[in-house]
């Protein structure tokens, strides 16, 4: 599924020291950052657009940064209101300022969580999931679900039956490094049963990042502050890419790298060493398909 050239768009939230906070200068901070890296664009949080509009910084300003710096936005994060609306016109209505926002920007994909511990019906969610689907189809923008071990959709498995459910396609299952090693039940058995199963059109993106050898007692805690550089961790990315390879997925590849210690060291060097472990984790597989 890789190359030597594949772009690589690295998550801009995972620059800032406080992942959920930013303002004018960070921003631009880590603008430069991934330009600086060789990023060919990146994954940007609905939540940091909001942020900046505070600061007096208009959605345009933020899409001109973006095309003045010469990076595209590969998919905005993140919807998370639809798993348990009430009804499927709420789940639209609450989808559609996301829906906007990454047309604006002209991004592929809009990435959908579920926050909440369980689903209050697997049935009302996929026929939210199907309806904000319908009303992405008329922005092209393609949904992506990203499942979170700790949530009610907590491993591919859960994902998979779910948008299978909708009976659309343009929903996907992001496919995360970190919450692949870390799902309940690993990412062996019929977890790679269930990822061997489905087309390659169903992975749109993969967010690249490591896991250390001991998961916390906090997972969200954890994934939020202490993510290992690819290659740096126990993720077996060999077996990953190998299942994506033998359904013929290409997805989009978004580094998705929390570290506190790492951005302490400053966001160049951060973004730097992001970008160059994520190539050196996809150009070994190329190596090895060689």
């Amino acid at each position: 599924m890789t190359t030597h050239d594949q772009p690589v768009l690295p998550c801009l939230s995972t620059l800032l020291a406080d992942p959920f906070s930013i303002d004018g200068a960070t921003f631009d901070a880590a603008v430069d950052a991934l330009v600086a890296a060789g990023a060919d664009g990146l994954s940007w949080w609905t939540l940091h657009e909001l942020l900046l509009a505070n600061e007096g910084l208009t959605a345009d300003d933020v899409r001109a940064r973006f095309a003045d710096a010469g990076l595209t936005v590969g998919c905005v994060e993140a919807l998370h209101g639809w798993a348990n609306a009430g009804s499927t016109d709420a789940a639209v209505a609450d989808a559609e300022p996301w829906l906007e926002l990454t047309a604006a920007h002209g991004a592929p994909n809009l990435v959908a969580v579920c926050l909440e511990p369980e689903l209050a019906s697997v049935d009302a969610a996929a026929a939210n999931l199907a309806a904000v689907a319908d009303r992405a189809a008329e922005v092209d923008v393609t949904i992506c679900v990203e499942f979170l071990p700790w949530s009610g959709i907590g491993d591919i498995s859960t994902c998979w039956d779910l948008l299978q459910r909708t009976e659309r396609t343009n929903v996907g299952v992001m496919v995360d490094s970190w919450h692949w090693h870390r799902q309940p039940g690993g990412p062996h058995g019929r977890h790679a049963e269930t990822l061997a199963s489905m087309p390659g059109w169903a992975v749109p993106i993969l967010q690249v990042c490591d896991a250390g050898p001991e998961p916390w007692d906090d997972p969200m805690a954890e994934c939020m502050a202490a993510r290992p550089l690819p290659g740096d961790g126990v993720v077996d990315h060999g077996h990953l890419l190998d299942l994506l390879a033998g359904i013929g997925a290409t997805p989009m590849v978004c580094p998705e790298v929390f570290n506190r210690d790492l951005v302490a060291g400053g966001v160049g060097p951060a973004a730097a060493r992001m970008v160059a472990a994520t190539r050196t984790v996809l150009a070994g597989r190329s190596d090895a398909r060689a």
